[in-house]
This record gives C-alpha cells, sequence and structure tokens, in this order.
C-alpha cells in the first residue's frame, strides 16, 4: 500500500475557511497521471497539486495541477499551497517549481508573506460574444479580451455592483463554446483599498466560480497594470469566500504575487 501525505491549504487568505482551498500531495515517487486524477476527482476541490522532490534537493519540486475532472498548465492558489507546505510546514526559505509544459516558478518567504514569481501573459482585444455574455447576465461590457495560453476570456464591466450581481447560467455558458477554460469578470476599484476586483468562472473544467484564481491574475496584472499606469497593484476576488493579492510587476513577463495561505487538514491517502 501507497502512503501520500495531503493536504488541504485555504490559499490568499489570512483566515481558515476563506480564499481558495487546494489539495497539495507530497509524493515520495512518481504516479501515474490516472491516479493523480482519481485523487484530485476524490479531493473534490477545485485544483490538487501533486509535488515530487528533483532528486535529493529540499529547494526543487516538480508540480503538477488537476481539477476534479481534467490536468490543466498551471494554477495560482495551488502554488500558493504548494509554497506554505515546502516554506513554512518543511521549513524551507525559497523552492522552485517545475511544471509539465515547462514553466518554472519561485516562492520565498519575504516578511510574513510568501512571494511568488508567475509568469505574465497578454491579451488580445475581441469582439464581444453575445451569447455568451448573455449566459453570464452582462448586458454592457467595457471591453473584451482572450489569451490563448491560458484559454481565458476577459472582460470588463462598469462597477462592482455588476460584478457581484452576477449569476452565470453555466450549463448555457458551457454550450456557447468550447474553445475556453475560463471567464474573468474585473472591475476598476473605486475604493482605497484595492485597486480592481474580479470573479473567475472556470464551468469547462469541472468549477463553476474558482474563489480566487492566481493564474487570472498573470493576466489582470498586465491589463490593470497598462490601464492604471501602475506596476504594484492589490487585487480582491470577490467571490463568496473572497481572497486578496498584492501584485508587483518586475518586468514584461514576471509578475511578484505576494499573500498567505493556512493549513487546514494533515493526513494521507491510502492508494
Amino acid at each position: 500500500m501507497m502512503k501520500i501525505k495531503t493536504f488541504i491549504i485555504d490559499a490568499f487568505t489570512n483566515s481558515k475557511f476563506k480564499g481558495n482551498p487546494a489539495g497539495v500531495c507530497l509524493l515520495a515517487t512518481e504516479i501515474d497521471k490516472s491516479i493523480m486524477q482519481s485523487i484530485a476527482n476524490e479531493l473534490n476541490l477545485s485544483e490538487t497539486a501533486f509535488i515530487l522532490r528533483k532528486g535529493s534537493s529540499d529547494y526543487n519540486f516538480f508540480i503538477r495541477y488537476f481539477t476534479p475532472t481534467v490536468e490543466i498548465p498551471f494554477c495560482g492558489h495551488a502554488t500558493l499551497a504548494a509554497s506554505t507546505l515546502v516554506l513554512n510546514h518543511l521549513r524551507q526559505n525559497n523552492v522552485s517549481f517545475s511544471t509539465e509544459n515547462g514553466l518554472s516558478l519561485y516562492a520565498e518567504t519575504k516578511e510574513d508573506y510568501i512571494a511568488m514569481r508567475f509568469p505574465l501573459y497578454d491579451t488580445v482585444e475581441i469582439r464581444p460574444i453575445p451569447d455568451l455574455l448573455e449566459a453570464f447576465g452582462i448586458r454592457d461590457s467595457l471591453y473584451v479580451a482572450f489569451c490563448k495560453e491560458l484559454k481565458m476570456l476577459l472582460v470588463e464591466v462598469d462597477s462592482l455592483n455588476t460584478l457581484k450581481s452576477l449569476a452565470p447560467d453555466f450549463s448555457k455558458a458551457v454550450a456557447t463554446t468550447n474553445l475556453l477554460n475560463n471567464v474573468i469578470v474585473t472591475t476598476k476599484s473605486s475604493d482605497e483599498e484595492y485597486d480592481f476586483y474580479s470573479r473567475c468562472f472556470c464551468p469547462w473544467i469541472g468549477i463553476n466560480e474558482d474563489p480566487v484564481t492566481g493564474a487570472a491574475h498573470s493576466i489582470l496584472a498586465k491589463y490593470w497594470g497598462k490601464k492604471l499606469r501602475k506596476t504594484t497593484m492589490k487585487a480582491f476576488q470577490a467571490s463568496e469566500r473572497g481572497g486578496y493579492l498584492h501584485l508587483n510587476i518586475i518586468e514584461d513577463r514576471t509578475l511578484e504575487v505576494k499573500s498567505r495561505a493556512q493549513i487546514v487538514l494533515e493526513g494521507q491517502i491510502n492508494i
């Protein structure tokens, strides 16, 4: 019998039972992809990360991400959860992750935050898709753009009230297109606490609404950075659980994301 150390970690939050929960499985050896998918389905969280040390290193890991239904190339909140496990629980100062599709991710303890290095992605403006926007209850969009690397659609709306009031018809949304993984809906902040707000919907990969989405901010940071003429921003994802991110654009392709996470469960899965 194989025993896999398994954790549930709430990411992008100072409080347990807030933010975005991710599963993290600390592997002692490689396991088959089908087993990882079964574990992710069993945990039934938006994402589960599987991390495996590179050789005898305590600082370098392979990482893979699974929703309950599919493997995905990158997940920000699961990376924060995995970083929290390595940096705090395993008592390391920094950690590097290599993904299946060649991304190199880095995290370190900075003051009382965990600071991560994420890629930054561009978007291309596209024409609104009327049926899709109707499915999300968006009557008037200020801007619509697409990120091909993450298959994410970005939609800007006019206010936080509009953003919070969205009640998408997910079945209808999925029926309109099979070319997306996510729709990010975002708006400029009218308060001093944050620069912008967002919500992220992912019914195409088995998650109706993701509570807090690090990968989405790899798009949002560049979009709002250009629009607000800022390189340092604070963002809040206005889901029911909610979560915050401190963003710092280091260079054209590199984003620093700072936040916190809370380990809420530790155990093992028997295979």
